[in-house]
């Protein structure tokens, strides 16, 4: 029994043990002289051991005084040699804020694991070994019930976590301001306004998911049509809050399918389409490394327009620094044809201004670190169209003969959501046609088609999930008014805007 008291290890499990069984787990600061001295003979004994040894442990080796391994165990603490050397090797644990709580209850799940945890780390000898395998059968079947409640608690955190994952919501909320001299767009000038883009994912299996996306758009209670008329709030649009789109994607096999109604793009940049449409688009890979072949069909949704575009593409990476992304879409009329009406007027026939066919060129090139280069050419195969106005005594004819757009952007560095202080340098150098796109976007009226120019622009990250973007453009541009449409004067646009994404 002597051999056995004089081992550190088991004397310090066997104390911990010992008072564990009381009516609280660890002796309260004010305990007796008698067990002051007990722990001292502990430690005194642990001492001398050390001493009578030429060569010890690595364990024994260590030095612990100046550990403190529980925040509430100061080292005048009559247990705290026994409770540090047990935590130094793994044989109890506190609390997540780093104390040890010595004077609650312990149950006997908690000295089962102590006995578990003493098993694991053991390396002492046969003494120790005896002590533990009888420690070990009087708490055997509480592990084991220990290792059953584990496995359980498991197996729940693993549903919880599938549960959770099942459902995504996730957007930004955005506040802009506009200061633009734009012509002929009554609904453009002073574009200022509060935009909340919510997006929602709910997972139906491993392969398919089904998703919503809804917007809502408010102007600022004042703003400045491009006749200089001030406008005040009005109310809010029916489709303002609501769910516009709804759609879902999943894989058959290696067949990615997209099909609802959404907001597409075709092209880097989104010259040729940039549109909500209704229909499905299909993908299969090419390779290994993200290069993919793309088919469509696609009607989009704006008000008035009844046609369809069907197509295929390729998107993707053909080198380390270089990737694609082509597409010649087809339309379901002539390039006479109308592609609809105008609600706005009547109902009146709308002009064809983008033909039946549409091809886009688009890649992105990194030559150096932190330098990409974007660039996108598109042709339609509109035909002129000739145009008359009448204004008072005068009439003015000309033709309309701008089939390409074309667009360069060059940008220096990337922002990062999660890292604040990270920014983005751009510039961007545009030819849009008038007549040199379906549905391109026009990135908040940003680029308009029938104009030609540059955008000077930056983003930021103040804080994580939150960028700042403010952006000038200087291009000249047509006039959209009536009587005017030929004439083109020099746009000056300053936007800048702030994105909390959640």
């Amino acid at each position: 029994m002597l051999n056995l008291l004089n081992k550190k290890k088991t004397m310090a499990l066997l104390m911990g043990l010992a008072v564990g069984m009381t009516s609280t787990a660890f002796a309260a600061e004010n305990q007796t002289v008698q067990a002051n001295e007990q722990v001292k003979e502990v430690s005194d004994t642990a001492a001398s051991d050390g001493n009578e040894k030429t060569k010890d442990t690595a364990d024994d080796k260590k030095d612990t005084s100046a550990v403190d391994s529980f925040s509430d165990v100061p080292q005048g603490h009559w247990a705290y040699e026994a409770l540090d050397y047990l935590a130094k090797h793994n044989v109890i644990e506190g609390y997540k804020d780093g104390t040890f709580q010595g004077n609650r209850t312990m149950t006997r799940y908690e000295m089962a694991s102590i006995v578990a945890n003493a098993m694991k780390s053991d390396k002492g000898d046969i003494g120790d070994k005896a002590v533990l395998k009888q420690l070990e059968a009087e708490f055997h079947a509480d592990i084991q019930n220990m290792q059953k409640q584990i496995d359980a608690n498991k197996a729940d955190i693993e549903k919880l976590k599938e549960d959770a994952e099942r459902v995504k919501i996730y957007g930004f909320g955005r506040v802009s301001w506009d200061n633009d001299n734009i012509k002929g767009y009554a609904d453009q000038n002073d574009n200022n306004r509060f935009y909340l883009d919510l997006k929602g994912e709910f997972k139906v299996n491993d392969n398919w998911k089904f998703a919503f996306e809804s917007e809502t758009n408010q102007r600022y209670a004042r703003y400045v049509t491009s006749n200089g008329d001030v406008k005040y709030h009005e109310g809010h649009d029916d489709s303002d809050g609501v769910i516009q789109r709804v759609w879902a994607e999943g894989n058959i096999d290696k067949l990615h399918v997209d099909v609802g109604r959404r907001w597409r793009g075709l092209g880097f940049q989104n010259v040729l389409l940039g549109n909500e449409t209704d229909g499905i688009v299909l993908d299969y890979p090419l390779d290994n490394n993200g290069l993919k072949a793309l088919a469509f069909y696609q009607k989009p949704t704006d008000a008035g327009y009844d046609f369809a575009m069907y197509g295929l593409g390729i998107q993707g990476p053909v080198s380390k620094n270089l990737q694609i992304n082509l597409a010649y879409a087809m339309l379901d009329i002539d390039k006479n044809e109308s592609p609809g009406y105008d609600p706005y007027n009547g109902n009146a026939p709308l002009v064809n201004t983008f033909g039946s066919h549409g091809l886009v060129l688009s890649a992105m090139w990194n030559p150096l670190r932190n330098i990409t280069l974007i660039g996108d050419y598109v042709r339609t195969n509109a035909e002129t169209q000739h145009v008359t106005e009448y204004v008072g005594d005068r009439v003015n004819n000309f033709d309309i003969d701008e089939n390409t757009s074309k667009s360069i952007r060059l940008n220096y560095r990337w922002t990062n959501l999660n890292d604040p202080g990270s920014f983005q340098l751009y510039t961007r150098w545009f030819d849009y046609g008038r007549h040199g796109n379906i549905m391109g976007d026009e990135e908040w009226g940003l680029l308009k088609p029938g104009s030609n120019g540059w955008v000077f622009g930056f983003k930021y990250v103040p804080a994580k999930n939150i960028e700042w973007e403010t952006m000038y453009e200087i291009a000249d541009m047509y006039d959209g008014t009536y009587g005017k449409q030929n004439e083109q004067y020099k746009r000056h646009l300053l936007r800048t805007q702030v994105d909390f994404h959640f």
